[in-house]
């Protein structure tokens, strides 16, 4: 069966995602991912514009023509490849597949995109603040230290926002819109997102304990509803984290669809 053909952006960019084959951690230590920085600085045709570098798969936020953009990432992907079997006295592909992109089509999806990006190893865990992560594009936004980012694409993203404190507020925004991403990644960010909620939905009703909600068999109800409706979760992931039967949460979802 021949390959869809890839959507060509309006506005040139894209959001590119890589990731390694059967979810190894093929970007997992310092050299590599050094490496791969080295990699990404020396890339042709392509204009990056955001990039973080995860341990199992990466993220890129470029400007290029389609074609252009498919060839530097094949050799990034080869000449990485390469030495990432060599090192590891390994044979076999290193990434899953070919690079998964999309479209970005205007300057609000752009900025959603790159605020994506930057938040990955927040959203992950890693760090509290995406200031604090190594191996991502935001410290040279924030430091003005260009260093794979070249200083005009970091001046022409900056000067979408009113000054620097804008930038780092618009970074620290709740954003629920999912991109695409690793399976397990989408549905740890959900997962987070659904404590937050419950977090959210407690101190709106001056609940003080989550067990108070148990009690009541409306609150409850009405908990579930906005789980279902707002984190992408499935019935029995929602009855897992709030600890209760999954016919509980079918009956809730089944008595919201029939209403709607």
């Amino acid at each position: 069966m021949a390959r869809q053909a890839r959507k060509i952006s309006p506005t040139g960019f894209y959001h590119v995602m890589m990731r390694g084959n059967n979810r190894e951690m093929i970007i997992a230590r310092k050299w590599q991912k050094e490496w791969f920085s080295e990699l990404l600085l020396k890339a042709k045709g392509v204009d990056l514009t955001a990039y973080c570098l995860m341990d199992n798969h990466i993220h890129l936020i470029v400007r290029a023509e389609i074609a252009d953009l498919s060839e530097a990432i094949k050799k990034i992907n080869i000449k990485y490849a390469m030495g990432y079997n060599r090192s590891g006295d390994r044979v076999g592909h290193v990434f899953q597949d070919r690079y998964r992109s999309e479209v970005i089509l205007d300057d609000p999806h752009l900025l959603q995109a790159i605020r994506y990006v930057h938040n990955n190893p927040v959203k992950a865990g890693l760090v509290s603040y995406p200031e604090e992560y190594l191996w991502s594009s935001y410290r040279e936004y924030i430091d003005a230290t260009a260093h794979i980012v070249r200083q005009e694409t970091i001046d022409t993203v900056l000067d979408l926002f009113a000054g620097m404190d804008s930038f780092r507020a618009f970074h620290h925004i709740d954003d629920s819109v999912e991109f695409f991403d690793t399976p397990e990644d989408l549905e740890q960010n959900r997962a987070l997102a659904a404590q937050r909620l419950i977090e959210s939905f407690c101190l709106t009703r001056g609940i003080s304990e989550a067990k108070e909600v148990y009690r009541n068999a409306e609150r409850l109800e009405e908990l579930v509803t906005e789980l279902l409706q707002k984190t992408g979760l499935s019935h029995r992931k929602i009855a897992g984290l709030l600890e209760i039967s999954s016919s509980f949460v079918h009956r809730v979802g089944a008595r919201n669809s029939a209403e709607t």
